[in-house]
């Protein structure tokens, strides 16, 4: 397993990190109180679909999103791929909300810890599919990152992964070749813009996110470089536009090749935001042809 997510697991201290940012927020009252010393998810499962929610109470049951969520996939990829942030109401989904964001970091440390031993997780960081068993869509966001991942291997099979049910795949999965994860921490069903809270900057700036060969941020207008730059500080991006959509609007990116690492900046990856399958498969090539 990759030694900068090891670092990063032992950093977070089981779980201490996030409750401090529970107590600042002052709502881990949503929590059963022995919840952080359960030691399988099943146990936290139970304990959780006790809690009750007021409607009064779902701002502050937002605020419970994990700031050190890891991501999805695979560790030692050498793409990662930042959205904007998860796209599920909270309040309506709390199972969602346990699975995908509170409990992200404890999965992880779960499969270092067993040595890849799932017996004490119910979900899998390194394939979600499994927990959404049918096909995406061709404008689901997976779908998009699929296509993505296909260029930039240079294989084909991603995408068509991506539309059979899980167990039905053959060949790499955009789980095997690519890591996921997000920008902001609280989840929203639709765009509700950039929050890059400080715990959330300062978790993205560990070294395990700095060690991908190529980093997109899939987060709206590429001209968001001052919020990639609180992150990658030392980043100097050109634009480059990969055609045309819409009434004579032009498909743009931002990319700095002035690091180790190559950074893109573009709209979220999903069919919402107009992107043509030609034009992920157009920046999936050039950043082949740049690494």
């Amino acid at each position: 397993m990759n030694e900068t997510l090891k670092s990063l697991i032992f950093e977070l201290e089981n779980d201490t990190s996030y409750q401090n940012y529970l107590d600042k927020n002052k709502v881990k009252y949503f929590f059963p109180e022995n919840f952080f010393t359960l030691k399988t998810e099943q146990e936290r499962l139970d304990a959780w679909e006790n809690i009750k929610v007021k409607l009064k109470e779902i701002k502050d049951f937002n605020k419970v999103a994990n700031p050190y969520y890891i991501g999805f996939g695979n560790p030692e990829a050498d793409l990662l791929i930042m959205g904007q942030e998860k796209a599920f109401n909270a309040f309506a989904h709390p199972k969602l909300m346990l699975y995908e964001s509170i409990n992200n970091s404890f999965q992880w440390s779960k499969i270092i810890e067993n040595n890849g031993d799932l017996s004490e997780i119910n979900f899998d960081p390194r394939n979600p599919r499994k927990h959404h068993d049918k096909g995406r869509s061709g404008n689901h966001t997976w779908s998009k990152y699929s296509i993505l991942t296909d260029a930039f291997y240079g294989i084909n099979s991603c995408h068509e992964n991506m539309k059979k049910h899980w167990n039905q795949n053959t060949g790499d999965t955009l789980f095997d070749k690519a890591f996921t994860t997000e920008l902001n921490v609280t989840p929203a069903v639709s765009n509700s813009g950039l929050h890059l809270i400080d715990e959330r900057k300062e978790f993205l700036s560990n070294p395990f996110f700095k060690k991908f060969k190529v980093v997109v941020f899939a987060i709206g207008n590429p001209s968001n470089e001052e919020v990639v730059k609180k992150i990658f500080s030392e980043a100097i991006f050109e634009n480059y536009n990969l055609g045309s959509y819409g009434t004579d609007k032009k498909r743009e990116v931002s990319i700095s090749k002035n690091t180790s690492q190559i950074i893109v900046i573009c709209n979220q990856l999903s069919g919402s935001s107009g992107w043509k399958n030609e034009h992920i498969v157009a920046l999936g090539e050039k950043l082949r042809a740049l690494t």
